[in-house]
């Protein structure tokens, strides 16, 4: 999938804290500020050990970035444990991923095998 029409890449990571909330989100209206209407694209690729913090996180970004007129953030390079965790919290829809591979771990697994297996 091609990048969004105006977009702009933001390294996250590798660990994001509660406390770090609002300075990320205060970095995020000035990153806005200087390009309205911009889709943000997070590259989380260096997060290492994702936690609710992380995906409090990731909402907040989010929100930020609608009620500033943007687009909204979207996740590139998901790696397989942040995917989960946003699955897991039903979230994933919330924080959309740039790419196909975004919270499906077994997509590689299934192409590989053909599907998953039926029962006998």
């Amino acid at each position: 999938m091609p990048p969004p029409p105006r977009s702009v890449v933001w390294h996250l990571g590798p660990a994001i804290g509660a406390a770090e909330i609002p300075a990320l989100c205060e970095r995020l209206r000035l990153l806005l500020r200087a390009h309205p209407g911009t889709t943000v694209l997070c590259d989380v690729r260096t997060v290492t050990a994702p936690d609710t913090a992380t995906v409090q996180a990731l909402l907040r970004l989010q929100l930020t970035a609608r009620r500033l007129g943007g687009r909204g953030i979207r996740l590139c390079h998901v790696p397989e444990a942040l995917g989960l965790l946003l699955a897991l919290t039903g979230l994933a829809e919330r924080c959309p991923a740039a790419t196909a591979r975004r919270t499906d771990p077994g997509h590689r697994r299934r192409r590989r095998t053909g599907g998953p297996r039926q029962p006998s």
